[in-house]
């Protein structure tokens, strides 16, 4: 199946959201935790740190869409330290943190798919990949295969909200200096995978949908905007606090039955 847009779901910015997002950016806000504490703690209680800190001991975990190949800087940070999870990446170039998987695979997905020696992996981690390519749903299949019975898999991605987001064009003329706002701010993302099509061909595929929902914080959103939104020492963290605010993303975890 290709995705394409459809009609139905084209969403216009709400003009006044601008105004909400530059006045929410502005507000004068006092810390209640350490820079450090603030960090971990935003981490630790998001939905895919979660994922990895609680898989079963000594798990093979397949990074799909690995980006710049972070994602091994959780076994040990923050606590609990996971040092026995095996990790393993595939993307379309090498990261500048692969060296840290226990090995990797370049590759384009449109054209091939991860090999590994027919591997099975205990876990199947996809963040942020599955809006870049032309079948999603293709993607859910092929990861309940190569999941060993018990092997778990979790997916983010976009949330609709992010349709109706203002560009980040508009945000950054106003004074708000953020990454991504709208999904159409990135030109590699193709069609926004719905919700309910990805948890029927989980169901379809022989995984049971455990988790599902928006990654939302407002505790911690609020102290890293008080630590870190004025100051542009983390613009990641500020852009994490900015997507739980907005609901940007969501999550799926599934486990094969």
């Amino acid at each position: 199946m290709i995705f394409s847009w459809k009609e139905d779901r084209a969403v216009e910015p709400d003009a006044a959201k601008v105004d909400e997002i530059v006045d929410w950016f502005a507000r004068e806000r006092e810390a209640h935790l350490s820079e450090g504490r603030c960090l971990e703690l935003a981490q630790l209680f998001h939905p895919r740190v979660i994922f990895l800190k609680t898989l079963r001991h000594a798990s093979r975990v397949l990074d799909v869409g690995a980006g710049d190949g972070s994602l091994p800087i959780f076994k040990s940070w923050p606590q609990p330290v996971r040092e026995d999870l095996r990790m393993y990446a595939f993307s379309l170039e090498k990261g500048a943190n692969f060296d840290a998987y226990e090995g990797y695979e370049i590759g384009n997905w449109e054209k091939v798919r991860p090999d590994f020696g027919g591997m099975k992996f205990d876990a199947i981690f996809s963040s942020h990949f599955i809006e870049h390519i032309r079948d999603p749903l293709e993607f859910i299949s092929w990861s309940a295969e190569r999941l060993s019975p018990g092997g778990r898999l979790y997916v983010e991605w976009p949330s609709d909200e992010s349709l109706g987001m203002p560009s980040r064009d508009e945000l950054v003329a106003r004074g708000v200096d953020i990454m991504i706002s709208n999904f159409r701010d990135d030109k590699t993302h193709r069609e926004l995978p719905i919700a309910h099509e990805v948890a029927t061909r989980m169901r379809a595929a022989g995984l049971e949908v455990d988790l599902q929902g928006k990654a939302r914080n407002p505790y911690l959103e609020e102290e890293v905007m008080a630590l870190f939104g004025k100051n542009g020492k983390d613009a990641s963290a500020v852009q994490l606090a900015f997507w739980s605010k907005y609901r940007w993303a969501q999550y799926f975890v599934s486990t094969r039955t």
